[in-house]
């Protein structure tokens, strides 16, 4: 089993440690523990390399999501976001800072190792409701500088895989849908995302619902 190193960001040291403990159970292992994203920043730029993130919001300010956007330049990390409550408000702003997941801090701890294991696995975790949120935040973002490909740019396939992840199907939910292997389905991803600017499945869905395309049970 892999394991992956993990960084906490909460001012909170003694929930930050509990958490901690938790999370060691499973295949992961903590290398850093950061008070602020500001802090956990410095630590990056000074030769720490976290695979995964996992940043409990205080307020859900635009400035506490900004930091998430540092974080988003400054390393490859995936980023999971907790929170006290599932506000809509702070959700949208993670989905556009681009964090990978966004849980709540009550949830199981059985519940929140899967979810951590499953953004490892190269899936983003967010609430079911997240579609309408999709939908505004594509209506809030600023027009491109430079025009994005339209649906017939991409082949018929790459649409499929597309309206796939609108459905929230894992990779291999996507290969078993449409009959192709799990590394076909990576290297249209691949192809996907160089086509439409996206860095993230997030953003990828974003573009899609901006473009018109729905969710794709069965191809």
């Amino acid at each position: 089993m892999d394991t992956w190193n993990v960084m906490l960001i909460d001012h909170d040291r003694l929930f930050s440690a509990a958490l901690g403990t938790l999370i060691s159970s499973g295949p992961f292992r903590i290398c850093h523990y950061a008070v602020d994203a500001g802090d956990a920043a410095t630590a990056v730029e000074r030769g720490n390399e976290p695979d995964l993130i996992v940043m409990a919001l205080q307020d859900g300010s635009a400035e506490e999501l900004s930091g998430i956007k540092r974080l988003r330049a400054a390393t490859g990390a995936r980023i999971a976001v907790l929170a006290d409550e599932m506000l809509d408000r702070s959700l949208s702003l993670a989905l556009r800072a681009g964090a990978d997941a966004y849980l709540n801090k009550s949830m199981s701890s059985e519940s929140l190792l899967r979810a951590l294991q499953l953004v490892m696995l190269g899936e983003v975790v967010y609430p079911t409701h997240v579609a309408s949120l999709l939908i505004a935040t594509a209506n809030e973002r600023p027009a491109p500088t430079r025009a994005a490909p339209s649906n017939n740019e991409l082949s018929k396939r790459e649409v499929q895989i597309l309206r796939c992840l609108l459905a929230g199907q894992s990779n291999k939910a996507i290969a078993r849908n449409l009959h192709i292997t799990e590394s076909t389905v990576k290297m249209h991803f691949k192809n996907v995302m160089r086509k439409i600017n996206a860095q993230n499945r997030t953003q990828a869905a974003v573009w899609a619902i901006q473009n018109g395309l729905s969710p794709l049970v069965n191809a």
